[in-house]
């Protein structure tokens, strides 16, 4: 899922563009970085923010319809007529040293985007062209946080998605099949902090380490269509929508070598591959997005999406942020949730601060909640698995591992955009 706030509206448009050749790459000891928990009050909710930039809807790129059907395996490919499409890996994991035995909880997430910035553009050239490509790396210990964002332009080679066999790669960070589809196959990254940190805010402590790792993955299930069959609407009037698919059936193991530590690491992987045209209307602020792995093997993703006409503070407005989710059995097979199925409430917020030369910002953002879906008979509070999962790049975003303790114990992964 994506993420943006506090740059200026045009802000995406033109990171895209002006820094396609550009890497970032930064690493916080998170003992330093300024963060603190507070109470969900009126007073520490997120300001609405058009996270897009100025991004726009235009009819001119493909359309998500939901009589067009979303097709497997040939939807694991690019779909470059759609303005917006990521493919978005997340993973709980722990890891043993190699020597010593001391056992870590990690939380990684990799993900690439792309991004088409003109439907009307007549490609001249490999490096005219309007398809443009992102990609996060993010690592997470209890104490530190590695992180690197990289860009690239389409056609020139270093950044592609294919499905023939599966690749989605950008320069040396690459996740390849032998086959069609997304699994088996190898996630590959390495955090270079030696590259330039261009972010504009930078959480506080970087210094010069390093992460880098190898994960083999492998799906235990078949992929999960969220919403109706694949067609994911996001308002409850479907003018913000997309196609949308998971895995959230991923079994990972592999070696992440941190500062020139060893660890093999084993744990649990989700995955999303998700692309639309309808998500860059002026009132799409952000949204807040759940992924549960539950001990009885059972997965949960809501999702609650946010507007002009609603926020975080969703009981104190009008309009009710438009909510929606699936919960999937530990055998594969998925039950929906529309709004009426599930409830998800902010308890506590966290303090973020974030620094640049000319002073800096608080983020407000929403990281313990409480999720109910009688239908499936779950009663949960989530944590964050540590204070500060914050990514400071070019566009800010909270992505982070998170606890689960109720009626089901597990963990997971929360991402919050338009805070």
């Amino acid at each position: 899922m994506n993420k943006f706030s506090y740059y200026p509206k045009n802000a995406l448009f033109h990171c895209i563009v002006a820094l396609s050749f550009c890497a970032m790459a930064g690493c916080s000891d998170d003992n330093l970085v300024n963060s603190q928990v507070t109470k969900s009050t009126p007073s520490s909710q997120p300001g609405p923010r058009n996270f897009f930039g100025e991004l726009s809807i235009d009819d001119n790129f493909a359309q998500v319809q939901q009589s067009v059907p979303l097709r497997l395996p040939f939807d694991h490919e690019s779909h470059p007529n759609f303005q917006l499409e990521w493919w978005y890996f997340t993973f709980v994991l722990e890891g043993e040293h190699r020597e010593t035995g001391q056992v870590q909880q990690l939380g990684l997430q990799y993900t690439l985007f792309r991004f088409n910035t003109n439907s009307k553009a007549k490609k001249t050239s490999h490096w005219s062209n309007s398809q443009q490509f992102m990609a996060h790396a993010s690592l997470h210990s209890k104490t530190q946080h590695f992180f690197e964002e990289r860009f690239a332009t389409g056609s020139v080679g270093n950044a592609y998605v294919s499905n023939a066999p599966f690749q989605a790669v950008i320069d040396d960070w690459s996740v390849k099949s032998e086959n069609a589809t997304p699994f088996p196959s190898i996630l590959q990254f390495s955090i270079n902090p030696q590259l330039p940190n261009k972010s504009r805010l930078i959480s506080a402590g970087n210094s010069s380490a390093k992460a880098l790792g190898t994960l083999h993955l492998t799906a235990t299930q078949p992929f999960i269509k969220q919403g109706v069959d694949g067609y994911s609407k996001k308002t409850s009037d479907e003018r913000l929508r997309s196609y949308y698919y998971s895995q959230p059936f991923i079994d990972a193991k592999g070696e992440i070598i941190i500062e020139n530590e060893v660890f093999k690491v084993t744990g649990k992987g989700w995955y999303d591959h998700e692309w639309t045209s309808h998500l860059v209307a002026r009132d799409a602020m952000g949204w807040d997005w759940f992924s549960l792995h539950l001990d009885n093997g059972s997965k949960l993703m809501a999702f609650r999406m946010h507007t002009l006409s609603s926020n975080a503070n969703a009981a104190k407005n009008s309009v009710e942020m438009f909510t929606t989710g699936s919960f999937i059995t530990a055998n594969g097979k998925k039950v929906a949730l529309e709004a009426n199925d599930i409830s998800i409430t902010p308890v506590e917020y966290e303090t973020i601060v974030l620094s640049d030369a000319e002073g800096s910002i608080e983020k407000q953002v929403p990281t313990h909640w409480q999720m109910l879906v009688p239908k499936a008979n779950i009663a949960v509070n989530i944590r964050p698995f540590k204070q500060g999962q914050w990514n400071a790049s070019v566009f800010p975003y909270y992505e982070g591992r998170i606890e689960i303790e109720g009626s089901h114990k597990g963990s997971g992964f929360l991402e919050l955009t338009g805070y």
